[in-house]
Formats: C-alpha cells, sequence, structure tokens
C-alpha cells in the first residue's frame, strides 16, 4: 500500500513538472541585434526586443558568468542604456541593491520594448575573462553577455534568443554557434536557449585561418578558426596544425564518443587582448601573444588547448562542469 505522503509528494512533483512545462511554453523569444563594425574602436552596440505588458519590467545584466569566478558580468562598461516602446523613452532605474538589475516602467498598450546598450571593451589588458579586453584594429572576440539584457521570472534554459551579429567589412568569423543565414559581413543566427547563447563565443578578425581538424563521415565536425593581429602570426608550420588534428583524433580514441554536434577551437593570437584560456561545451575561448605559433618557444601555452576539449569528451562523467550555464540567469 502507497502510504499518504508518498502520494502527497507525487502529486507535488506532477504539478511543480507541469507548471515547468508551461512556464517554458510560455516564455518570450528575445531579439538581439549586435552591431560590431566599429570593434576596432572598441566600440559595441546591441539593441534587443523583449515582449512585454503594462508594468515593471525588471532585466538582469549577466552577473555570474560560466567559468568564471565570481561575480564578474561587465557591467562597469556597460553605457549608452536606453529603453523605447512605439517610439518613446520609457522611464527606468537601476536596482537599489544590485547594479546588475534595471526596472523599465511600461505604459499600457505595449507588446514589447526596445532596449539600446554600448558595450565599451576595455582599452587595457586589466581584467580577466569576459571583461578583459577583447578587441583590436584587426579582429574581436564575441562574448555574448556583455551585450544583453534578460528578463527575470525564467531561466537561462527558458528563454529563447534571435540573434544577430554585423561584424566589419571582409572579416571573417567562427562559431559552434549553429547559423541560419550568412550574406557579407550580416550574420543571423538559429533561435537558441540563452544558454547556449553565452556558451557559443564568436571569434572575428580581417586576418582568420580555418583549419579543418576531423575526416569527413570519421564523427562530429571539428574545426580550429584562428584570429590574429597580422597575417604572418598565421604562417605556422603544417605540423602545428597537425598536432591538432592528432589531438582530436587521440581525444576520439581514449574516450569512445564525442559529446558535441561540431567542435571549434577559437584561437586569438594577439598581444593586445586579455591572455587566458576558457572552456564550452562546444568550443573555447583561447587568448595568446600574436607569435606563439610561428616562434617555437611559444609554442607550449598552445599546447594546453587539450585542456578545453577533452572535458567534452567526458561530458556523462562531469556533466555539470562541462556544460555549464549563465549562473546570473536564475537569481537577482
Amino acid at each position: 500500500m502507497v502510504s499518504g505522503w508518498a502520494v502527497r509528494l507525487l502529486t507535488l512533483s506532477v504539478v511543480f513538472l507541469a507548471s515547468s512545462s508551461l512556464m517554458a511554453a510560455n516564455a518570450p523569444t528575445v531579439t538581439l541585434s549586435v552591431d560590431a563594425s566599429a570593434a576596432p574602436r572598441k566600440l559595441i552596440h546591441a539593441q534587443m526586443r523583449i515582449p512585454a505588458s503594462a508594468g515593471t519590467l525588471t532585466l538582469y545584466y549577466p552577473k555570474w558568468i560560466p567559468g568564471e569566478h565570481g561575480p564578474t558580468g561587465p557591467v562597469q562598461d556597460l553605457t549608452g542604456l536606453k529603453f523605447t516602446a512605439n517610439g518613446k523613452a520609457l522611464k527606468w532605474r537601476r536596482d537599489l541593491l544590485d547594479g546588475w538589475t534595471f526596472h523599465v516602467e511600461v505604459p499600457a498598450g505595449v507588446s514589447g520594448v526596445t532596449a539600446d546598450l554600448d558595450y565599451a571593451s576595455p582599452a587595457t589588458l586589466q581584467g580577466g575573462y569576459g571583461s578583459g579586453s577583447a578587441a583590436t584594429e584587426k579582429l574581436y572576440v564575441v562574448n555574448w553577455n556583455p551585450l544583453l539584457l534578460y528578463p527575470a521570472g525564467w531561466t537561462s534554459d527558458q528563454l529563447t534568443y534571435d540573434a544577430s551579429l554585423k561584424i566589419p567589412s571582409g572579416w571573417k568569423f567562427g562559431t559552434s554557434l549553429p547559423v541560419a543565414a550568412h550574406s557579407g559581413g550580416e550574420i543571423h543566427f538559429a533561435p537558441i536557449s540563452l544558454t547556449m547563447l553565452i556558451d557559443g563565443p564568436v571569434i572575428t578578425g580581417e586576418y582568420l585561418k580555418v583549419v579543418p581538424l576531423s575526416k569527413e563521415g570519421s564523427g562530429p565536425p571539428e574545426e580550429l578558426d584562428v584570429a590574429a593581429d597580422t597575417p604572418g602570426a598565421l604562417a605556422a608550420p603544417s605540423e602545428v596544425w597537425e598536432h591538432w588534428r592528432q589531438l582530436v583524433a587521440q581525444a576520439g580514441i581514449l574516450f569512445g564518443a564525442r559529446h558535441y554536434r561540431d567542435y571549434h577551437f577559437l584561437l586569438t593570437l594577439s598581444d593586445h587582448v586579455a591572455h587566458f584560456g576558457l572552456e564550452h561545451h562546444e568550443s573555447d575561448d583561447s587568448r595568446i601573444e600574436e607569435r606563439s605559433l610561428v616562434e617555437e618557444e611559444g609554442r607550449v601555452l598552445a599546447g594546453t588547448e587539450s585542456t578545453t576539449v577533452l572535458p567534452t569528451c567526458r561530458l556523462p562523467i562531469m556533466k555539470n562542469q562541462c556544460r555549464p550555464i549563465c549562473c546570473g540567469c536564475t537569481t537577482g
């Protein structure tokens, strides 16, 4: 016989799952347009259209970022913030207790709020990870978290973002994010959850080399996307690229599986960006000195790339570590 408390627990579980599914189904889709055409001047513009109704709309600027070790969302570099609806400016204020939270007053008859912001990429190398310098005259590493806001009331998995990116004329790009359309410097990505958007950086640059790493038909596609400040930094000997091919081949043999749709090593070669390596589920974001691949002593740093792809091969064992979520998207 099933006890009364067990029946009540089962009932509560069913109600919780049903309500969670309903919330996810009703979660809004945010349209995000990022204009990085002024990236060489370290200024990035973003515009969002966020579904809303009359009342107070609470929006968060991402505070806790995957792979980082504190509330590092670079709100200090956020500028030009404004909110409009039907062409009219809206009243808004910053939260009195949390600087990453904003409250917008939405009038009656409004179905959506347009938010505009500018992100000033740091001009110096100070700061770490996503809050460090990410743009030079010849390249820009797009981390999405400094370029967006998200509405309160839903988790990052429930929210969908329909994102597009404009890059300087003649630049190329690399990313693990699914691309829906691409024409010139305009890239439109397939709609994706906020979790996966923030987990999918984009590397862009005038000098960008794409190196296929996997053999056709051998499994998910894998490639190396390298951006540099000068074309000479990409002139590494062929054995350098072969090391990456061997890395993904040996990882597949060792673990017997690859837990991603495709994988992109995103490598930045520059003396003018913050230097670090950060793991993502289907890519990484590694930044090292400009001549690291053409000077033999610098290739030691490039060899640390194995630490970024191996966790994805161990996903069943380390699921929480390998598919991080935007922690700040679940709290205020």
